[in-house]
């Protein structure tokens, strides 16, 4: 046997997240990630560092946020045959697509990169999916009574949930995603909250709106995006394509502060359709409130 030590950098990002250590095993039959037998060896909160016993044969080992998401939400990396002890760090990058996975740092070979935008894909495809069943039920239930549910004479429809208030329409349905405090969908529109605490950056309780969401976009890499103050609302915009389907989604993320933490909230839409959803969006963006 020898020593594996994880470091989870602490971050922003899927801070609220217990991460799960597998190790790949194909004498077990405890959990399938990726079409491979593994086996759980534990579990790491935001800027924990903890080493597991693991065997000297080569073996892969995988770091998921739950069983749900485990097939798109997850990240490998291959130890190698040795009696060595190894020291691996990394932590979960802001991605919608994959919802947040964590990274290993220097894990950068062609293979792993091919499997990450495998993954990509269909995480996408999935909160695609996810949407079109929101839609479905919610249809349903209202037996065609109107013909364009996110019209402004739509049934609004005022959601609360885990500290955030909202109000959207009754086409919307709240859905559980272990890397978001609150998730919402609907067929044409999805919205992503994040709350991250104060406790999490010394300091971080002296920044503005503005500052954290420049914050957000500098420590995700999200290139040369600014920050605007519009309606009292401070957000960003930017777009993200599905390398898979080509298809092309545009984010549009409000930020707020409460007494102890910041929240990110996102309206996720296909990039044709933005424009369309655009004034529709600030509108529920306008009715955000935060404990």
């Amino acid at each position: 046997m020898r020593n594996l030590t994880i470091k989870r950098h602490k971050s922003f990002v899927g801070c609220a997240v217990k991460l799960k250590v597998y190790i790949e095993d194909p004498t077990s039959n405890e959990l399938t990630i990726s079409k491979v037998s593994c086996r759980k060896i534990g579990e790491l909160k935001n800027g924990e560092e903890k080493t597991f016993q693991v065997e000297e044969e080569a073996r892969k080992v995988f770091v998921i946020a739950d069983k749900l998401s485990k097939d798109f939400c997850n990240e490998y990396y291959q130890l190698p045959e040795s009696s060595e002890d190894i020291y691996l760090s990394g932590k979960p990058k802001y991605n919608l697509a994959t919802s947040n996975a964590f990274r290993f740092d220097d894990n950068d070979s062609e293979e792993v990169k091919l499997y990450r935008e495998k993954k990509k894909g269909i995480g996408i495809a999935v909160l695609i999916i996810a949407a079109i069943v929101g839609f479905g039920a919610g249809f349903i239930a209202t037996s065609g009574l109107f013909d364009d549910l996110f019209s402004k004479t739509a049934y609004p429809k005022t959601f609360t949930s885990n500290g955030l208030t909202i109000t959207l329409t009754e086409a919307f349905d709240e859905v559980e995603m272990s890397s978001y405090n609150v998730v919402f969908d609907s067929k044409h529109v999805a919205v992503f909250a994040l709350e991250e605490e104060f406790s999490l950056m010394a300091g971080l309780e002296d920044y503005t709106v503005r500052q954290y969401l420049e914050l957000v976009i500098q420590a995700n890499n999200q290139g040369n995006i600014s920050v605007k103050y519009e309606d009292g609302l401070y957000s960003y915009v930017y777009d993200a394509t599905n390398p898979q389907t080509k298809d092309t989604y545009t984010y549009f993320v409000y930020g707020f502060k409460s007494d102890d933490s910041f929240w990110s909230v996102q309206f996720a839409v296909l990039a044709d359709e933005a424009e369309e959803f655009e004034e529709q969006i600030i509108e529920w963006a306008k009715t955000i409130e935060v404990e």
